[in-house]
């Protein structure tokens, strides 16, 4: 078995052995994803890796911006994700490391952003509960609030992902995902408008709606018409009443 000469690379002292071990172990999983199953048995190794990131102090040798080697805890974690999916036992078995990646990674450094949102996309990945769901979605409900644009851009792109699977999680976040509607980056707004149509629902269209009307007023004019027609759909499927309903599409 292939995984009797690979393993032993994990326990290695040396980040560059133990990462190429990890590669490796991804690149067999895209030729022969059936191997998944035999390299299940790694996953308490990879926690204890996964650890030992979390319990270390200061090194030199791997620091990058202030993280300890963010370039290996990515790896691991997708990885990870890869083991976990569909597969509940090892999906239990990172559930612990997972959220304590989640909770103690550094998020006002670029290193600890990228480590926080490859950890979201495990949690998400795998077959995690409800809480440790709702902690990943919280982590983007922060990267909105962030200033670089592509932190945004990628947190808006992800709840996109997960709206329909967790809306009530979701929705916690309305308010500054359309606050990101008035944002000076295009891509940012659209991104947003796609976000808000799939949060629409019969308790809050009165609001969302009137948020999207404003919005025609000052979007692009190559997007009204596609905008308008969100707008009327909204209204036929989730009018709480006819007059509500004369008012809107009037406006």
């Amino acid at each position: 078995h292939i995984s009797e000469r690979i393993v032993p690379l994990l326990k290695d002292r040396n980040h560059g052995v133990l990462i190429s071990g990890l590669q490796l172990i991804c690149d067999i999983f895209e030729v022969c994803p059936e191997q998944k199953e035999e390299f299940s048995k790694i996953v308490p190794t990879l926690v204890r890796l996964l650890k030992n990131f979390l319990s270390m102090g200061f090194s030199p040798e791997h620091d990058v911006g202030g993280i300890t080697d963010p370039f290996m805890q990515v790896k691991l974690l997708d990885l990870l994700r890869q083991l976990g999916h569909g597969n509940d036992e090892a999906s239990e078995q990172m559930n612990d490391i997972l959220a304590q990646v989640a909770t103690n990674t550094e998020s006002a450094k670029n290193a600890g952003n990228a480590i926080l949102y490859e950890c979201v996309k495990t949690i998400m990945g795998v077959n995690s509960d409800s809480g440790l769901r709702t902690l990943a979605i919280n982590i983007l409900g922060r990267f909105l609030l962030n200033r670089d644009n592509n932190i945004r851009y990628v947190a808006l792109h992800s709840l996109s992902k997960v709206v329909h699977e967790d809306n009530a999680a979701v929705q916690r976040h309305r308010n500054t995902i359309v606050e990101c509607l008035k944002d000076p980056d295009i891509s940012i707004r659209q991104r947003a408008l796609e976000l808000v149509y799939q949060l629409v629902n019969s308790s809050n269209v009165e609001s969302l709606t009137s948020e999207l009307l404003n919005y025609l007023v000052v979007c692009m004019s190559e997007h009204k018409a596609n905008l308008v027609s969100h707008i009327m759909s909204i209204i036929e499927n989730y009018s709480p009443n006819l007059r509500w309903k004369v008012n809107n599409i009037i406006t």
